[in-house]
């Protein structure tokens, strides 16, 4: 398929009822997710209605503009119905003029921006009630599938339900379908979701589009965030995360891996998740003695990016990690799914532990990963369902298609590439 083809973003569905509105239409995310692709999407779209103005805060007059020259900014920006701003991390003070605009302007702002310390901490606190958030991370595999494969997409879209809580396992597909689904799922797996990257013909071209990813974009704004001379420090605590994925964080072992010190690394590592390189997922619990686990697990939000800070781009058939890497498609996908819901992990201090807890509508639903073709439980998962009573329990299989009742909770087997 051509790069040059436009994949249409989950996302767009998500923003249609907020166009509409007065407040600010935020796109956070991380570089080269397609960010400035669905801002010139939304201005050829919006186009054919309304006056538009599209600017981006990389050229440096338009941002010179905006930062010493607020009032003929105004001047411009009033000429139209609405101004699409990309990198709007960029500007200084940014968010105390783009009030300034909103409250005194009727035309509409759209901004998108690649750290969510500085649209979330800098532009956010000057724009509560003036702002709405939309992530866009790199391509989910629902959207991979459709660039790479429109047939199985249609076939996996056709399924009413998108959510794996509400699914029937009896409206899976037969051995044949899943086969193909799992092939694609596991070029996933291997190289990830960046567009850029996704669109790469061959593995040599992908992996060097992962190292300009990885050198130009988020080393470079991580250095410039942190005030780093040298990035050697920050690329050790990465690699050492990337070895972690799905583990709980050890502060301590990656002090020592990294070479920082323990308040350095805590920095470094509130950076990384910031600039959406990974996320941190903290612990559920409800007796304190008993599930106490303070320390977080560790997931990256791009797998192309994870396997390329390890260099190991082995093909799913010759990998030791391949639970690892299901389990953090997982988190990704349910990050996905649900996003107002903060995932959590269940462990207890006796190493019960389950992947993931969803908490929905006021009632916990808990999701396992078994990248297997066979019906597998463990102890763990009974021991929630003893403990929590869920109505529904999931266990996302490799193609795996099921459905039994443990006590009075419906325990749900998917294949973890419907979604």
């Amino acid at each position: 398929m051509p790069s040059t083809q436009y994949i249409p973003r989950t996302i767009e569905t998500n923003l249609k009822p907020f166009l509409k509105r007065k407040e600010v239409i935020a796109i956070k995310g991380p570089r080269q997710a397609g960010k400035t692709t669905l801002l010139k999407r939304l201005e050829e779209e919006l186009g054919k209605k309304e006056r538009i103005k599209f600017i981006t805060f990389e050229n440096r007059e338009e941002l010179n503009l905006f930062q010493t020259g607020i009032e003929d900014f105004k001047r411009i920006a009033r000429q139209y119905d609405r101004v699409i701003i990309d990198e709007f991390q960029y500007a200084r003070e940014g968010g105390q003029k783009l009030k300034y605009l909103y409250d005194t302007l009727k035309t509409k702002f759209i901004v998108s921006g690649s750290s969510s310390l500085e649209l979330t901490f800098q532009t956010g606190k000057y724009m509560v009630g003036r702002m709405f958030d939309f992530p866009l991370y790199p391509f989910s595999f629902r959207e991979f599938l459709l660039a790479k494969n429109r047939e199985i997409y249609n076939l996996v879209s056709s399924e009413k339900s998108k959510d794996p809580i509400n699914f029937n396992p009896k409206n899976g597909f037969s051995g044949e379908i899943n086969r193909r689904i799992n092939r694609l799922l596991e070029e996933y797996f291997v190289y990830g979701g960046y567009p850029a990257v996704a669109l790469s013909k061959s593995d040599e071209e992908k992996q060097k589009v992962l190292q300009s990813i990885e050198e130009k974009y988020l080393l470079r704004d991580i250095k410039s965030l942190l005030n780093l001379a040298t990035e050697e420090e920050l690329l050790r605590l990465t690699k050492f995360l990337a070895s972690q994925i799905g583990n709980i964080v050890k502060y301590e072992e990656l002090s020592n891996a990294s070479g920082l010190s323990y308040q350095e690394m805590k920095e470094h590592l509130q950076i990384l998740e910031k600039t959406y390189v990974a996320s941190l997922v903290r612990p559920f619990f409800v007796n304190r003695r008993t599930e106490l686990v303070k320390n977080p697990k560790a997931y990256f939000t791009d797998l192309g990016f994870r396997n390329y800070s390890l260099s190991d781009f082995r093909k799913a058939a010759a990998r030791s990690d391949l639970g690892e890497l299901a389990e953090n498609h997982a988190y990704n996908m349910l990050k996905n799914l649900y996003p107002q819901i903060q995932l959590k992990y269940w462990r207890t201090k006796s190493k019960a532990e389950v992947d993931f807890v969803v908490e929905k509508d006021q009632k916990v639903y808990p999701v396992e990963v078994k990248y297997s073709s066979r019906e597998t439980l463990g102890k763990s998962f009974y021991s929630f369902i003893e403990k929590f009573n869920p109505p529904t329990g999931l266990i996302l299989t490799k193609d795996y298609l099921g459905e039994r009742k443990i006590r009075k909770t419906k325990v749900k087997f998917i294949p973890l590439g419907y979604f």
